[in-house]
């Protein structure tokens, strides 16, 4: 069986390695990516100032532990599977980054932490209040299949914490606004705790009482880790999160049946009888299965056109423009530690959040290392036609005000991000089963396999763990693997 992966980043590169790890009847794997390096939007960049080293990050810098969820372990143990462990850095629950995280809100940060009775800067009454109309709210009627997040929160708790808190933390997520996303895809557990028992709280208080039990033979792996990392919140690479790729591909290099083929943009692909035929910038094969884990639009570049029905749908996935700027200083300037800080829209600030990484730095390190992110569904609006020197000049005004900030900053780094974060709005779920039914209809069956961050979940945790399913669940279990395994 002979596979072809289109994409080089996480998810392509994750998809490989868990054809390998799971041994199946693969005779050659051929992994196409169309720039000149692995990673996609894991990108680090090493500076050094005063004789410190400093990773700044374009994409994601951390993976949660926070859950304990399958899918987190899952990409720790990638991790330490790949001889990472070395330059893997866990951060505790008790660590600043875990426990402050900052909004900016009425002109002055402030710390999200909710009092169960009486007021905070950013809710006008206590979490009991919100928590007793949560559980009096009644179920959502049975022909809503989807709604906004904003809609859902601002229905089940009240448009106060809609505005003031879930607005901050879904642009810093996804940059994306909540009066368009979709609760059913992005808040899909709680959604379901409405559906099943009526109220988010009913649904978690259950879920305690009644834990699922999970697969243990398939994830076995997985549920014997989950004690081990319950206490802590996030990890990241100490020499940047580009480590991860590198190492991956460093990995599947040294099989000889795969093929890593950077430079190599595909330009068709089709079926021909019971094959995929693929032509790249540089060659023409023919593959029994598909793979494809670029952004959901880039498809449509390369599949035929007598998909017609299917590059309509995947056009409909749309992801916005992002804005990375870093800010280095020598000295530590920051008035308080932790994770960061990010800005509600009705702030009408030009920036989405603002990231200390500096706060994992070593005692003897006395740097300040900031990472501003602007952009997303706010681009056109504030960003649309500056320059780069604007921009930058933009997000340091808004930083300078919001920290105090006195000095200019000794190094300074800007990535403008073209349809870095797909966005999942109202109907995603709905666009996900249509497209399923498209790959059917068109005798793709079994033959194009669609995966990445633009489907179910645009994390790095995510990614990897779906990459994994897509193994385990849907190739391992194909008619093709079936005939050749007997």
């Amino acid at each position: 069986m002979k596979i072809a992966i289109i994409g080089g980043g996480i998810s392509g590169l994750s998809t490989a390695y868990y054809l390998k790890k799971f041994s199946l009847p693969v005779t050659e794997i051929v992994l196409y990516e169309a720039s000149s390096r692995f990673g996609g939007w894991i990108d680090s960049k090493k500076v050094t100032l005063n004789n410190e080293d400093i990773y700044l990050e374009k994409g994601p810098r951390t993976l949660r532990l926070t859950t304990g969820e399958l899918k987190e372990i899952n990409s720790i143990k990638l991790a330490n599977d790949l001889n990472l462990s070395s330059n893997i850095e866990i951060i505790s629950k008790n660590h600043p980054a875990s426990v402050n995280r900052y909004i900016y809100f009425n002109g002055q940060i402030n710390v999200i932490k909710p009092k169960l009775i009486g007021k905070t800067p950013l809710m006008s009454k206590g979490l009991f209040r919100y928590l007793l109309k949560e559980l009096r709210s009644p179920k959502r009627d049975s022909s809503v299949e989807d709604e906004t997040i904003w809609s859902f929160i601002s229905r089940r708790l009240d448009s106060e914490i809609a505005e003031n808190l879930i607005d901050p933390v879904f642009k810093g997520i996804t940059g994306g606004d909540v009066r368009n996303l979709s609760a059913a895809a992005l808040l899909k557990t709680f959604y379901q705790y409405e559906d099943t028992f009526g109220s988010i709280s009913k649904g978690a208080f259950n879920k305690a009482r009644n834990p699922i039990m999970e697969n243990y033979e398939k994830y076995h792996d997985l549920l014997e880790l989950r004690d081990k990392y319950r206490h802590q919140s996030v990890w990241r690479f100490k020499d940047g999160m580009q480590k991860f790729t590198e190492r991956l591909a460093e990995e599947l290099s040294k099989y000889e049946n795969v093929k890593l083929c950077l430079n190599d943009p595909v330009k068709s692909v089709s079926r021909k009888n019971d094959k995929m035929s693929i032509i790249s910038k540089n060659s023409h094969q023919d593959f029994d299965m598909v793979i494809s884990s670029v952004y959901s639009k880039i498809n449509n570049q390369f599949l035929s056109d007598e998909y017609v029905s299917l590059k309509e749908s995947l056009s409909k996935i749309e992801a916005v423009n992002m804005v990375v700027v870093n800010f280095v200083f020598k000295d530590d300037l920051l008035p308080f530690k932790g994770f960061g800080y990010l800005v509600p829209t009705n702030q009408k600030s030009p920036i989405l959040g603002c990231i200390f990484d500096s706060v994992f730095n070593k005692p003897q390190e006395k740097n300040t290392c900031l990472t501003v992110m602007l952009g997303g569904a706010w681009y056109d609006e504030y960003l649309k036609n500056k320059s780069s020197d604007q921009i930058k000049k933009l997000a340091f005004t808004e930083v300078r005000k919001h920290l105090n900030i006195k000095v200019d900053p000794d190094y300074e780094d800007i990535s403008i991000l073209k349809e870095a974060i797909p966005q999942y709005r109202v109907g995603h779920n709905k666009l996900l089963s249509q497209i399923k039914n498209q790959i059917k209809e068109y005798g793709l069956s079994e033959k194009l396999y669609l995966t990445g961050f633009s489907y179910d979940g645009i994390g790095i945790n995510d990614c990897i763990f779906n990459a994994r399913k897509l193994v385990q669940d849907d190739i391992l279990n194909s008619r093709i693997v079936k005939n050749l395994s007997k």
